[in-house]
């Protein structure tokens, strides 16, 4: 018997005995899957999901589920778009539609990612700290005032003695006026942003077919 011959006899057994082992361990007992999914359970958890810019307490939902969407575009942005595995451009790149023109997906989540972590995350918060702090050095000077309670206060409040009525008085009254001009600021920037991160969670959306390597 050759060396050649022993050889592909040996090989024969092997894939006998493979074959065989296969038949009898279901696929997902077999050692190789237990230790992958034993590794996924204690610490690479590829099914959970941990928002950056959000602590482990509570968060409405409201918050959470924009969060919980950018965090994962964030992830597939930093560490499956590696140049090589998935052709993003050229001949074979994925191309989707944005307002009536035709991107590379790789684009559209590029520029999402951007906006979501320079503008939304970053701009609109300093923005708005500037607001409130430019508020704040004209805020008004309050205080409560005791007043006797009324006929109409009684039938709320059958059994108050003495009531207090809640009072602002501005030094100026330019400060009155920048006061105004920066809730007003405030509120039109919480519009924009809530307009503008309900464009691009369906922007995103619109993406997921893509979001795979």
């Amino acid at each position: 018997m050759t060396r050649l011959t022993r050889k592909r006899r040996q090989e024969t057994l092997v894939e006998r005995i493979k074959y065989k082992y296969w038949g009898i361990v279901p696929y997902n007992w077999r050692p190789g899957q237990m230790w992958y999914r034993f590794t996924c359970w204690g610490w690479k958890r590829y099914t959970t999901v941990k928002p950056r810019y959000l602590t482990h307490t509570w968060s409405d939902r409201t918050e959470l589920l924009p969060h919980m969407m950018f965090e994962i575009l964030s992830d597939f942005v930093e560490n499956e778009c590696s140049p090589g595995i998935v052709e993003w451009y050229g001949e074979f790149g994925n191309k989707i539609e944005v307002n009536g023109k035709e991107v590379y997906a790789r684009d559209e989540m590029q520029e999402l990612y951007d906006w979501w972590h320079e503008i939304y995350r970053k701009e609109y918060k300093e923005v708005n700290e500037m607001l409130w702090a430019e508020a704040h050095k004209h805020s008004p000077i309050d205080w409560d005032e005791e007043i006797e309670p009324d006929d109409e206060a009684h039938e709320v409040f059958p059994n108050a003695k003495v009531l207090y009525e809640w009072k602002q008085e501005f030094k100026t009254e330019e400060d009155d006026e920048i006061y105004t001009r920066c809730l007003n600021g405030l509120n039109k920037l919480e519009k924009m942003q809530d307009e503008e991160l309900e464009e691009n969670m369906q922007r995103l959306v619109k993406l997921r077919m893509y979001l795979w390597t």
